[in-house]
């Protein structure tokens, strides 16, 4: 596959999507994702599509069976793919939502060299 730090540049943000080395931009359903703002506002979320949660609690042999799912950051889809996801990320920003739907990091520190 390719770079596993996809870059996304749009009008309102930078998005950088941190890809697996077997995960494929068109198609992934499990991926992490730090956005930001052109003021240096920096966001993180968790995207999955239900099938990924599906398949991550399935993974469990039965007596060890995953009763629960928990993501401080997640935000479902439903359609997979780098492309679906800036979709759901352009539409959060024009609605004012991003401060919402994502967690907002610290700013980076200052440099004082």
């Amino acid at each position: 596959m390719g770079d596993p730090l996809h870059r996304v540049r749009t009008e309102h943000f930078d998005a950088v999507f941190m890809l697996g080395g077997e995960d494929d931009e068109d198609t992934v359903d499990n991926v992490d994702v730090l956005v930001t703002l052109p003021d240096g506002t920096r966001y993180s979320a968790t995207f999955l599509t239900l099938g990924a949660i599906e398949r991550w609690m399935d993974s469990e042999p039965e007596e060890y069976e995953r009763l629960q799912f928990q993501c401080p950051d997640l935000v479902i889809t439903r359609y997979a793919g780098v492309p679906a996801m800036t979709r759901v990320l352009e539409m959060a920003h024009a609605r004012g939502e991003l401060g919402s739907l994502l967690v907002e990091l610290d700013p980076r520190p200052v440099d004082e060299d």
